[in-house]
């Protein structure tokens, strides 16, 4: 394999932006001006995706993950660095689907590739990618904000297709559910300037919605009351474990916010789920009646 042929040949096409030099440097410069943001994302084969996943919905889940962070701090996407880390052996074949998804999810959320690093590996494949973003507003939304007794829970999208997705890819049935955790649903570009106008604490849903509810108790030292029956489902669901499976499963990629009570956040994006509260720590209902935590809330890095 000769690496410099097989990024001439497939990523320095995708790399346009100016700062980059045709790839004829070590550095690029960036092009964003105002408040910027930075995030990184790896997955790794094995771990993140099944080695029977199609490489090109790998490629386009590596630019989601990433991208659902940077929306979820009130910013949009301008520019991003790959790293490939690629296993001795597999194809050209395989590489080239790779970077097509790269490719179609690039023109999707319209930013631009800047640059990266490619290797050979024994391991299994690993990638990795660095996106920055442009916030659209004084400053990114954090995950701590100025929060009170009061103030409201909102989730974007639906919760639980990464979970039920995986399984039936596993099992080798419903096609439609399996893409869903392929290639995650995001929400539209719209979405990133409700989160920075309207919410005051804010973060990507990827390691399961409870777990990342309750992170975002820890970082501000509040509560969070969660009614599991207003949770908006992938599939409807009224046994308590089903819907657990689906709030603890993770791969969803949604957003989780709190808004200000009075704020009125449109309906049509997010879903109210809950208000914070005084005591400290995360707490569940179903149908008004109190629901013990699941031992597990979510996935463990």
């Amino acid at each position: 394999m000769s690496e410099r042929i097989w990024i001439d040949k497939y990523i320095r096409p995708l790399v346009k932006a100016d700062g980059a030099q045709d790839l004829r440097d070590d550095v690029a410069s960036l092009s964003i001006g105002g408040v910027q943001v930075v995030t990184m994302d790896t997955l790794v084969e094995g771990v993140h995706f099944l080695s029977s996943d199609p490489l090109d919905t790998v490629g386009q889940k590596l630019i989601r993950v990433n991208v659902s962070d940077i929306y979820s701090k009130g910013a949009v996407p301008v520019e991003a660095l790959l790293s490939v880390a690629w296993p001795k052996g597999v194809p050209e074949a395989d590489f080239a689907n790779l970077m097509s998804g790269i490719a179609r999810d690039l023109a999707a959320f319209d930013f631009d590739l800047i640059g990266g690093d490619f290797v050979s590996t024994d391991g299994p494949l690993v990638l990795s990618l660095t996106l920055t973003g442009r916030c659209l507003s004084e400053a990114p939304v954090r995950r701590a904000g100025q929060i009170n007794a009061g103030d409201t829970v909102w989730v974007s999208g639906k919760i639980g297709f990464g979970v039920l997705g995986l399984e039936a890819a596993m099992a080798g049935t419903d096609p439609e559910l399996v893409q869903l955790y392929r290639v995650p649903e995001l929400v539209p570009r719209s979405i990133a300037r409700i989160v920075s106008e309207m919410s005051s604490a804010s973060m990507d849903v990827s390691d399961g919605l409870l777990q990342d509810v309750q992170t975002l108790t820890k970082t501000n030292g509040f509560g969070i009351e969660l009614a599991l029956d207003d949770v908006p489902l992938a599939m409807q669901a009224y046994e308590i474990g089903h819907i657990l499976k689906q709030v603890t499963g993770g791969d969803d990629y949604q957003i989780v916010m709190i808004a200000k009570s009075g704020v009125v956040v449109p309906i049509d994006h997010f879903t109210r789920i809950g208000r914070v509260v005084a005591a400290p720590g995360l707490g569940l209902t179903y149908k008004g009646e109190r629901v013990n935590l699941p031992e597990t809330l979510g996935f463990e890095h």
